[in-house]
């Protein structure tokens, strides 16, 4: 397709849209009335809701379904109040159900409850419709915060002390919530704010709100909360957190690994929040350590480009979020940002020590700010020099959940230096229709400036779904600080879905899609890759999820394409066809299996793919989970069979203490991963951990080597 029958086309399909895209907002948000807890009355956070302030509090009920009947009423009866005092706020949830009915496996905290039944509240304490603090529960009391901003965009790593407990009751279950105002950002002068709470039923996969939005949206969609009133805050508390950690252990490496002499590891650090404002919170780390982590889950890549490997550290997760750019990725997936936080600390895998750092994120007037200064040290060995990362980055809110952003990301070590400016928007031109454009420019020391530019327009409801985007790539497009899956290319994307609702058969929801990719090669001036996928995904009344894929892909490789060693692809064009099966069982469940199936061609050979993960649950507190996956390519010129082994079991004495072995085998890389960890959450949210890491390599292309490392860490969280 030409670039000016694609514009024809995707002018002609707007205009016929147009008219499909309605502009009306929610209708009937309720009202919720908070109550100022009197003098000498307390609430004590047991989850028996036996004081007598909750007996004269305002309780709202009549929650009403999202999903299966949107604006039906709930089949489980939910019913929330919401008291306040001069330094909380508290919310207690009262959930009928029949006893056998209720489903809760997770009692660890923050081991993902809301695959459990579960109450979410969301706190939109702007109103602005955009970012929102979530709190979780399920009915065993294990608990999971977190921050949005925007539809589905989770930050889950935030972590803030706050209580909550549940209890059984001859009605059901029952949760009481106590948020401290100093984990919440908030406006002192407004006395109103967003909110919304969910109640999900796992047995009959019932999601119900306080105020519903319409599916596909969740509690993430602020624009449909309802409206908390009420709230008298005074001068805010002062929120001055100091958490120093001890870590003490010892490191061993053997084999082709053994460059460096045994050691002894014997560390102090120092993490400090503070909040400068209501609105904005500085945070500082001293001699970062990150030994609580675990190791990386292997991955096996069938592609010529690079992984991505997700952010695990503590203290970029907090507020990332404020720090995300773009929308290149518009399946779903980063495929380009200026600012991946891997890119610090870590060098080929290897520790790079962080020496300090500085972050301030919050919000002044209308604008999110996040700024972020890292100095990181040198590595002889590694040949990596001490360097300073700078990251600002800037959001406007023009209301209406649109925005107006620019990022700014510098790094310099040595004599070289890069620095990567850009701006990106997102308006909201109807609520289901967003338009969203981003453009990005580096300058490097070493380099000529390059830049990409990305635009799109988006449209999601729940019959009709679609993503029209342009993009443009320049060759040698690297900032230092992002991640970049490709470049030199010019993109074109277009997705499709209509779903429908059979309400027979035990299915719930099916959806059709249609997604369409073609990247053309700016230096070469013809088509090098065309995606062009056809989905069916069925989503059952148990929760069960099935897609089936057909996929025709296009590669044109203008050098060899080397898998392996004994498996690379000769210089041409190449069009084949892969099939593929999926199928996910609902977590919530004793024991489940997720599987997956793929099969067709694989550029001029074959390939044949299969992967399972299952689990199986004992008690509360024993859970086991393995896996396995078959990757098999057949070749002219050779073949491969690679395998991923994984398996992990996780034992969780109590909400807060809790012991896991996590292990992996890759023979595509001869790697052999474990980790196992213990840790305890002491009061305040503090921790100990016990670690244990072990990694060998034992390729064949390289001599076998192995990296062992056992540590014992505490941080304690100090008020001050």
């Amino acid at each position: 397709m030409s670039w000016r029958g694609f514009g024809s086309a995707l002018r002609g399909l707007l205009a016929a849209l147009a008219a499909l895209v309605t502009a009306a907002g929610p209708a009937g948000a309720r009202t919720l009335e908070a109550r100022r807890l009197a003098p000498g009355q307390e609430i004590r956070v047991d989850g028996h809701l036996e004081e007598p302030a909750w007996e004269a509090a305002v309780w709202a009920g009549e929650f009403l379904q999202s999903v299966p009947d949107f604006g039906e009423p709930a089949r489980d009866a939910t019913s929330v109040a919401v008291l306040f005092d001069a330094d909380a706020v508290y919310v207690a949830v009262r959930c009928d159900s029949r006893p056998e009915t209720i489903r809760a496996n997770k009692l660890r905290h923050r081991d993902v409850p809301t695959d459990d039944d579960h109450v979410a509240l969301i706190f939109d304490t702007y109103r602005d419709q955009i970012r929102g603090s979530v709190f979780v529960v399920n009915p065993l009391g294990a608990k999971e915060e977190g921050l949005v901003h925007g539809w589905y965009r989770y930050t889950w790593s935030w972590n803030e002390v706050w209580d909550v407990a549940t209890a059984r009751t001859a009605a059901g279950w029952q949760a009481e919530f106590r948020i401290p105002l100093r984990v919440l950002r908030y406006d002192t002068s407004r006395h109103e704010w967003g909110f919304n709470v969910a109640r999900v039923v796992r047995y009959s996969q019932e999601v119900s709100y306080l105020s519903p939005p319409p599916p596909p949206y969740d509690i993430s969609s602020l624009n449909y909360a309802a409206t908390l009133v009420g709230l008298e805050f005074g001068r805010r508390q002062r929120n001055l957190q100091v958490i120093p950690y001890f870590l003490v252990g010892r490191s061993k490496e053997g084999g082709a690994a053994a460059d460096a002499p045994d050691g002894t590891l014997s560390e102090f650090g120092l993490d400090a929040k503070y909040s400068l404002t209501s609105d904005l919170t500085l945070d500082a780390t001293y001699n970062t350590d990150f030994a609580q982590v675990e190791s990386d889950e292997e991955q096996v890549n069938l592609t010529r480009f690079s992984l991505f490997y997700p952010e695990k550290r503590d203290f970029f997760l907090e507020n990332a979020d404020l720090f995300s750019f773009g929308h290149f990725g518009g399946g779903g997936y980063a495929t380009l940002t200026p600012f991946f936080s891997r890119r610090i600390g870590l060098f080929e895998g290897a520790t790079v020590p962080i020496v300090g750092g500085l972050r301030a994120t919050g919000k002044v007037g209308r604008e999110d700010v996040g700024l972020l200064s890292v100095r990181t040290g040198a590595v002889e060995e590694l040949g990596v020099e001490a360097a300073w990362y700078h990251v600002a980055r800037l959001r406007h809110d023009l209301g209406n959940r649109s925005y107006l952003g620019g990022i700014v990301t510098d790094s310099r070590r040595g004599e070289f230096h890069s620095t990567t400016a850009g701006f990106d928007a997102e308006w909201f031109l109807t609520p289901t229709l967003a338009l969203r454009t981003d453009a990005l420019r580096v300058s490097a020391s070493d380099s000529d400036p390059t830049t990409a530019y990305n635009a799109a327009l988006d449209l999601t409801t729940d019959p009709w779904g679609f993503l029209l985007s342009l993009s443009r790539v320049d060759e040698g497009f690297a900032p230092d600080l992002g991640f970049v899956e490709r470049d030199g290319y010019r993109r074109r994307e277009a997705l499709l879905r209509y779903s429908f609702r059979p309400g027979r058969f035990g299915v719930r929801r099916v959806s059709l899609r249609t997604a369409n990719t073609w990247w053309d090669s700016l230096s070469q001036g013809v088509l090098e890759s065309g995606d062009n996928r056809l989905l069916c995904e069925i989503e059952l009344d148990n929760g069960d999820f099935l897609e089936i894929n057909r996929r025709r892909s296009f590669e044109r490789l203008f050098e060899p394409f080397e898998l392996d060693e004994d498996v690379a692809f000769p210089a041409g064009a190449y069009e084949f066809v892969t099939t593929s099966v999926e199928y996910h069982a609902d977590e919530s469940r004793r024991w489940g299996v997720d599987a997956e199936a793929v099969r067709g061609g694989f550029y001029d050979g074959e390939r044949h793919q299969l992967g399972a993960e299952a689990w199986l649950v004992f008690s509360h507190h024993l859970r086991a989970e393995g896996s396995y996956a078959s990757y098999r390519v057949d070749t002219p010129r050779g073949d491969l069979d690679w395998q991923l082994w994984g398996v992990r079991i996780t034992y969780a004495h109590s909400a807060n203490l809790s012991a896991s072995a996590f292990g992996q085998y890759n023979s595509a890389t001869g790697a052999t991963v474990l980790n196992l960890r213990v840790r305890w959450i002491l009061p305040r949210d503090s921790d100990l951990f016990f670690v244990y890491n072990e990694r060998r390599e034992e390729g064949a292309s390289a001599s076998p080597s192995r990296v062992r490392e056992l540590a014992v860490k505490l941080n304690y969280r100090l008020f001050v």
